[in-house]
């Protein structure tokens, strides 16, 4: 699943990187041009001077007086040369020591800017002029060693560095409790959900940031609108067992009445079946008045459920006197509709009451899903009669009481959920074995 705040985070920490390398290249290049620059108007200044100096003896060979030099250009590898070159020859610097460097020869008034290695290896800047002096071509070059100022730029490079880790490091800190507190009300909203889940909430909270607001708007109307709907559905099915009782009643009135006392077989099949219909109504109605309002999101007490079910099952059948084994397996709460979960364990727990000896066990996994596996020691079911149980109002022994609705319903509801109910026979009581399969969002709790 991807984050989003980690997209976030990433992202805007890929942008500072990025932003601070480029301030840093571009810091030391901004560094470098101006100490050229400087540099440059220095030696500028210092060519002139070399110019000036240079004259044309007799013989048309070309002299510098060294007397108006500045003295750092007569002092041994100084840092600071010239060299002065025609077509004849050159004139070097005291300060070279006999050593020189290489510099084209310009044409006049041509100006050429470019660093060389010069004595002992040291980076020279160069400023080299040219021009004409009584017809003859010469070029002034004057350099001064720049590893001083790449020492200089090297040492504000690296104090920027610091600087700029630990306002990168500040950046991020700050970038990360900014995306915190961004996505706190989303965190919130989350608890809320989960909160929805466990039946503690009916809607969320609108107090939240305006671009979730319709999420959440929407989140709300369709709650609200489930509940309308669930409500209305229990209100209708209340409604229709309360209307079916008056008519029930006038049939079981009649039942007594002396027509149908002379046909002893009407009447008992008229009593029996008066009696399943009053049964099943007086249950309707008293799951509606369970259920009563709420959210379909309730978390369902799995052990406390189940057990009060088995108990209602030893009352419904208890001329079995039934030995029903309930487990659990680590599962305690489900986020699932307590009346789906009770539709379902009750139709299965029903069935397997209904066609065993005495013996029912029912058994709960839990992990990506849910598993329940209930089994009997009846007689079972044939193979061949398998694949048609879970088709409504298909019963394989009329002599049994039933509509032939349980097992459809349980169909229904696996269905409703994903997943998938299968019929076998049991390998452990010998009778009749059912499995149910269902995919929640969170199985167990």
């Amino acid at each position: 699943m991807k984050s989003l705040q980690l997209q976030l985070t990433i992202g805007l920490l890929l942008s500072l990187i990025v932003s601070f390398i480029v301030l840093w290249s571009m810091t030391g290049s901004t560094l470098q041009q101006l100490a050229e620059d400087y540099l440059a108007g220095h030696l500028a200044h210092d060519g002139e001077s070399i110019m000036q100096a240079v004259s044309l003896t007799a013989d048309q060979q070309i002299a510098v007086d060294t007397t108006i030099v500045e003295p750092v250009y007569k002092r041994p590898l100084s840092g600071n040369y010239y060299l002065v070159t025609t077509s004849a020859g050159s004139i070097k610097s005291d300060s070279l020591a006999g050593q020189g460097f290489e510099v084209p020869l310009l044409s006049s008034g041509q100006t050429l800017r470019f660093f060389n290695p010069g004595p002992d290896g040291q980076p020279l800047l160069i400023l080299a002029q040219a021009f004409s002096l009584k017809g003859v071509r010469v070029t002034v070059a004057v350099a001064e060693d720049f590893s001083k100022a790449l020492g200089m730029i090297d040492a504000v490079q690296q104090g920027y560095t610091k600087l700029a880790l630990a306002l990168l490091m500040a950046l991020i800190a700050i970038q990360i409790i900014i995306l915190r507190a961004g996505f706190k009300p989303l965190k919130k909203i989350q608890h809320q959900l989960q909160a929805l889940e466990e039946g503690e909430l009916y809607q969320l909270e609108t107090d939240v940031p305006k671009e979730v607001v319709g999420l959440v708007n929407e989140v709300n109307d369709l709650l609200r609108i489930m509940d309308q709907r669930l409500q209305r559905k229990r209100n209708s099915l209340g409604d229709l067992a309360h209307a079916l009782k008056t008519p029930l009643t006038v049939l079981q009135q009649l039942a007594h009445e002396d027509e149908i006392t002379h046909h002893t077989d009407v009447q008992a099949q008229l009593i029996t079946q008066t009696s399943n219909m009053h049964r099943i109504i007086d249950r309707v109605l008293k799951r509606v008045r369970l259920a009563g309002p709420g959210s379909v999101y309730t978390s369902f007490n799995v052990e406390q459920e189940i057990t009060d079910l088995i108990h209602a099952m030893k009352r419904i059948h208890h001329d079995k006197q039934l030995l029903i084994h309930a487990e659990f397996n680590g599962v305690k709460s489900l986020m699932i509709d307590r009346e789906d979960m009770l539709e379902l364990t009750g139709n299965l727990m029903d069935n397997a009451c209904k066609w065993c000896k005495r013996q029912v066990v029912i058994r709960f996994h839990a992990d990506n899903q849910l598993l329940i596996v209930v089994e009997d020691d009846g007689n079972g079911a044939p193979d061949s009669a398998l694949p048609a149980l879970s088709q409504r109002g298909i019963r394989l022994d009329e002599r049994i009481d039933g509509h032939g609705l349980g097992l459809s319903i349980a169909q229904a509801i696996t269905d409703q959920y994903d997943g998938a109910l299968t019929f076998s026979r049991s390998a452990a009581l010998g009778g009749f074995c059912v499995q149910a399969v269902l995919h929640l969002r969170s199985a167990s709790i």
